[in-house]
């Protein structure tokens, strides 16, 4: 059954989490016929296709869009089906050029730019092509990726159709200043034919491809100028395709300066782009779910999430991204599944989203633990009832507190054994589990269920379970794990299970997306702050058509927005 998602990562950081997205995804892949088979339908996600010389490709079914600068070596088109142009093989000497004649003394020579210096890790790659046997020292060599890498290009392991890449000339992208600055920046640039019809003729050949497309999902950059472009292309899917979209509106760890503005005036910015962002996406979208490791991005962006095993620097977007992408794929297993019987019970974005957005709730928080605090010689039933009133997971939506009551929520958790779930009852060891009444519970689904059952009050949780760990695979950041955590991704105090292998290889993950009258609050605070900021002290909004009455109308659909995740919204 047919059921292939179109993705779409808008942003320079979006693309971030979308690289190790794919990254995490093609780590997984198993190439061994005799091996057991996915529980994951990766035709989902991907699409299979062949090139010129007929050899068959698998390539995510996405659309990235970036500005100018950030490819790099990398040609436009991508690096699979085409072959770049060798800069070496054009001739230097004029000299060589018998059939034109001109008047050297009154030609201008303008110096060749210096071609984009390639990551080792890249450098590798290419080279490694044309040999397989080179794969296991790449995985080997350390490149220091967490200091090395420049842009998402430089760590990308995924080959992508040519049809996937898609540059904006216009802006130059800059690590010092953003140039793509105001959501009405990005409405604008919608109105360019050529960047619109360029972009929605790739959506429609993408959609032509598919025998039975389930949905859109979305990552986007919110606080600058890439949050525009998603509410018109948002808006262009919804009137011609008409098909649920699951959106997940991300923030950079350290927050953008844009051009001509100083860290005042880009704050007050990034507040208003949010703010019209949320107060649309209501309207467009079946379900957005912020995504951010800091607990606070509205006016400040501060206080990075902790996790109890796991160390990161807070600015980084390498590593930062990478634990958001970790989320991606664990939370979006829902509706990626094989298993005929869970799509029959909501393995799609639809279901998924009709579960989660009620009473017009459309923004949903993000949960993750990871890796799942589960000990290398305990049983699920015993870590579950040690948690006590705890949260299994720790928030990667900013500005929220998720607490335990009236929660609606999608969760998926993978690579927690069904041999781990309890002692079998003639174990002797089984006699204290056997008086709880999980232990009644066949399977890891139905324990954690009950665990939430029992934790949540008036809640509902949907729990999906896979067998497969998250593989843990350069050019992912295997420095993020502390001590603690064993090569198997369980947690161990042994320093044997410590030194039998030099890093983490696989890690059971849980992620949830969680609906709650919570919500509100951040909701409100963002209201809050964009109620002081005065339009006209920030021309570059008006200057691309937004009126103040235009502007006061939007905010004020975020208020009625927040309206509902009041308490008597609640079931």
């Amino acid at each position: 059954m047919a059921r292939e998602v179109l993705t779409f990562q808008l942003g320079n950081y979006s693309n971030y989490i979308g690289t190790h997205w794919w990254n995490i995804q093609e780590s997984s892949f198993n190439y061994d016929p005799n091996a057991e088979p996915s529980e994951i339908d990766h035709a989902v996600l991907y699409r299979e296709g062949q090139t010129r010389q007929r050899q068959t490709t698998f390539t995510p079914r996405v659309l990235m869009v970036d500005l100018n600068g950030t490819l790099k070596h990398i040609p436009r088109s991508g690096d699979l089906y085409e072959e770049p142009i060798d800069s070496t093989t054009i001739t230097k000497d004029s000299s060589e050029i018998t059939d034109i004649e001109w008047d050297s003394e009154k030609i201008e020579i303008i110096e060749k730019q210096k071609p984009a210096q390639k990551h080792p890790y890249q450098a590798d790659l290419q080279a490694s092509s044309s040999n397989i046997n080179d794969d296991e020292d790449q995985e080997e060599k350390d490149y220091d990726f967490s200091n090395t890498v420049q842009d998402w290009i430089d760590f990308s392991y995924t080959r992508y159709h040519p049809r996937s890449i898609n540059i904006i000339e216009r802006y130059s992208h800059s690590t010092e200043e953003s140039q793509l600055d105001t959501i009405t920046n990005g409405m604008e640039l919608w109105k360019d034919c050529d960047f619109q019809d360029d972009l929605t003729d790739r959506v429609r050949q993408y959609i032509e491809e598919c025998d039975g497309c389930q949905g859109f999902q979305m990552l986007f950059d919110c606080c600058d100028g890439f949050s525009g472009i998603a509410l018109k292309l948002l808006e262009h899917l919804q009137d011609e395709y008409g098909k649920s979209s699951l959106l997940f509106p991300v923030f950079p760890p350290k927050a953008p300066i844009f051009k001509n503005a100083d860290e005042a005036m880009s704050d007050s910015i990034r507040v208003v782009n949010t703010a019209l962002t949320f107060a649309q996406l209501s309207e467009y979208s079946s379900l957005f779910v912020p995504l951010a490791t800091m607990t606070r991005c509205w006016r400040n962006v501060a206080e990075p999430q902790a996790f109890s095993n796991i160390k990161y620097d807070a600015h980084n977007f390498y590593q930062t991204s990478a634990i958001l992408a970790s989320f991606l794929d664990t939370a979006t297993l829902r509706f990626r599944l094989k298993d005929s019987a869970v799509v029959s019970s909501g393995g799609y974005i639809s279901g998924m989203c009709s579960d989660l957005n009620a009473y017009g709730r459309k923004m949903a928080a993000a949960g993750l633990s990871f890796p799942f605090p589960l000990g290398d010689s305990q049983d699920l039933i015993d870590c579950l009832d040690q948690m006590g009133d705890k949260s299994l997971t720790e928030q990667l939506s900013p500005n929220v507190k998720v607490r335990n009551r009236a929660v609606i929520q999608s969760v998926c958790v993978r690579g927690l054994p069904q041999n781990r779930l309890k002692r079998p009852p003639t174990a002797k060891s089984a006699q204290r589990q056997q008086i709880m009444p999980a232990y009644r519970c066949s399977n890891v689904s139905e324990m954690l269920q009950f665990f939430y059952s029992c934790s949540l009050e008036v809640s509902m949780s949907h729990v999906t379970s896979i067998k497969a760990p998250m593989t843990i695979r350069q050019p992912y950041p295997i420095e993020l794990f502390d001590k603690s955590v064993g090569f198997d991704g369980f947690l161990t105090d042994s320093p044997f299970a410590l030194a039998s292998q030099q890093y983490v290889q696989h890690c059971p993950t849980l992620a949830a997306i969680q609906s709650s009258s919570d919500l509100g609050e951040g909701l409100e605070a963002l209201h809050r702050e964009v109620s002081r900021i005065r339009l006209p002290k920030i021309p570059r909004f008006a200057e691309c058509g937004l009126e103040e009455a235009e502007y006061k109308e939007t905010i004020e659909h975020l208020l009625d927005f927040k309206e509902n995740y009041d308490e008597n919204y609640e079931l």
